[in-house]
């Protein structure tokens, strides 16, 4: 391995910890309390290094939410894919939402629950070309699809929102409210999206 290769790895390794840092600080103290010098106490470098990979908190949130809705993607864009029809398409896409929210609770809690609007505007994300973007595009085609063919009435951004929202709302409460006697919670999960899915027909 050349110098120079040396050095770059060096760096990469150095920045992963620092966002490694920065994520686990904002998932035990939310955002206001994650600080470039708590970062720097946290890995045993000054702040002065700190600011050599990231200009400012800010930034660090934003390529957190970013490395999240990157993995996010990857998994919406790949469900559904051997579904033969547009409504199970669009179930098989909440579904990996869904799924998404616990099988990696930290990126989930990152981008939906960690209240980091005040220092990362969503609207940065949910341009078209964004990664966001293109998240909120996959469903909303698949929704669009799903309503030309049922023949439904419904708005298709108050559908999409709709949504959006039941989604959220099972991963957020199961999170949030652990000891709250659910129902097992596959059945619970399917029985949302069922419901969910009938008012498409309407």
């Amino acid at each position: 391995m050349g110098l120079i290769e040396r050095k770059e790895r060096q760096k990469d390794s150095l920045r992963r910890q620092i966002l490694d840092a920065a994520r686990e600080i904002l998932l035990k103290e939310g955002a206001a309390k994650l600080s470039m010098r708590k970062i720097a106490d946290c890995i045993e470098y000054s702040p002065t290094t700190i600011y050599l990979y990231f200009k400012n908190k800010n930034e660090i949130l934003y390529c957190l939410c970013e490395e999240a809705l990157e993995r996010l993607y990857k998994i919406m864009d790949a469900s559904g894919s051997d579904e033969t029809t547009h409504i199970l398409r669009l179930r098989a896409s909440m579904r990996a939402f869904i799924d998404f929210g616990f099988n990696e609770p930290d990126r989930y809690k990152i981008i939906f629950m960690s209240e980091i609007s005040r220092y990362v505007s969503a609207a940065v994300f949910l341009e078209k070309d964004k990664i966001g973007g293109r998240i909120l595009g996959i469903v909303r085609q698949r929704l669009e699809n799903a309503l030309s063919d049922s023949g439904c009435g419904l708005d298709p951004e108050d559908a999409f929102q709709a949504l959006w929202a039941n989604c959220h709302g099972i991963v957020s409460l199961l999170i949030c409210l652990p000891d709250f006697p659910w129902r097992e919670r596959e059945r619970l999960i399917e029985a949302s999206l069922d419901i969910t899915l009938r008012g498409l027909a309407l």
